[in-house]
């Protein structure tokens, strides 16, 4: 079964819809009525599951995710040292205070976490949870507004790369034919 984590994660914690971002502008459009802290999950999501994305890189990473006895704070796991600049740019961004990102996308964190393991339960290597990711980098890309600029932030230059985040019939097939083949050429991506 195909699940959309970025949908699974909204409607787990009872957040407002998801805008996807609009392809000229690479920005979402807020809704007027939306209060600050409504709009949050449009940033913290998408930024969360890049964190996971990224710490998944590594065999160490997609073990400690599926099995591993993580601390209770999962973001300082996933980001490392970029923890507290990843939580200002996202609360910067939504209107919020830093204290309050802080917390929801701890509570984001956790909830993607419990959706992976239960997703993954009867296949326990530690390689799924960076399959898993993958498949669902274009489902979190079409969410992640461009001016966070998170990409600069995790040394991704990819995650704001507007190719990435485009959809249609012939970029939907192009997105497909990215997993049969590696890219070359991208930097390396590091653990922090």
């Amino acid at each position: 079964m195909a699940i959309n984590l970025v949908e699974t994660i909204q409607k787990n914690l009872g957040f407002q819809p998801l805008q996807k971002i609009d392809p000229n502008t690479q920005e979402v459009k807020k809704p007027e009525n939306l209060s600050v802290q409504d709009y949050l999950p449009q940033a913290a999501i998408p930024v969360v599951l890049l964190g996971l994305y990224k710490y998944s890189r590594t065999e160490d990473g997609n073990a400690e995710l599926l099995k591993g006895e993580l601390q209770n704070k999962l973001l300082k796991t996933i980001f490392g040292n970029k923890t507290q600049q990843v939580i200002d740019k996202v609360a910067t961004y939504t209107g919020n205070t830093s204290d309050y990102a802080a917390d929801k996308m701890e509570i984001i964190a956790w909830e993607a976490l419990h959706i992976i393991r239960n997703a993954l339960s009867g296949q326990p290597t530690g390689t799924n949870v960076k399959t898993f990711l993958t498949d669902q980098r274009h489902n979190i890309l079409v969410h992640l507004p461009a001016s966070l600029q998170i990409g600069e932030v995790l040394q991704d230059d990819t995650i704001d790369d507007r190719a990435h985040k485009m959809e249609g019939p012939v970029s939907s097939y192009m997105h497909w034919l990215e997993t049969f083949f590696p890219s070359s050429g991208r930097k390396k991506e590091e653990n922090w």
